[in-house]
């Protein structure tokens, strides 16, 4: 599985499908299963989709300027409820958390359709509220899955222009 998917893929898998610290039921149909429906659809796309608007529609620049307030309130304390996770050592409730991130950008994509607004130049201050949005949220969960994809993260902010860490 390493040589085929990354330690990365496996870390996640056996932390997404069986809670820390307790017995659970792995297999190879489940890991890949998780690692397309998760790994590739959800946040690989959702990665994919952000960093490619940014390079078409503003040249690779995150935009200046305050996220949506629709997507702040959904992320508002949530590094300290991941750190809470964690510090209990529920790593599986503590990634679950995150996730809900990453589906929540996914669909406000979707909401959004900053390909739509990009077609109108009068909408160009709402593209830049929704690019900016979902580099500061994808950047966010990035930052909260480095202990759980610590090589995939780096990729991530590197590409995003953030900090490593």
């Amino acid at each position: 599985v390493i040589e085929r998917f990354g330690a990365d893929a496996l870390r996640f898998y056996l932390l997404r499908e069986v809670p820390f610290g307790q017995d659970g039921s792995v297999s190879s149909a489940a890991f890949e299963q998780r690692y397309e429906s998760e790994l590739a659809n959800e946040l690989g796309n959702l990665a994919s989709r952000t960093i490619a608007m940014l390079l078409r529609y503003r040249d690779g620049a995150v935009p200046a300027g305050e996220p949506d307030a629709v997507l702040v309130a959904d992320f508002e304390g949530l590094p300290q409820r991941v750190s809470g996770y964690l510090d209990r050592a529920e790593l599986t409730g503590a990634l679950d958390e995150i996730w809900q991130r990453v589906r929540r950008l996914n669909r406000y994509v979707e909401e959004q359709a900053p390909w739509q607004l990009a077609k109108d130049d009068a909408r160009a201050e709402d593209l830049d509220r929704v690019l900016k949005t979902l580099a500061e949220g994808l950047r966010v969960v990035t930052v909260l899955l480095w202990p759980y994809l610590p090589a995939s993260a780096e990729r991530l902010l590197q590409a995003l222009g953030a900090p490593s860490l």
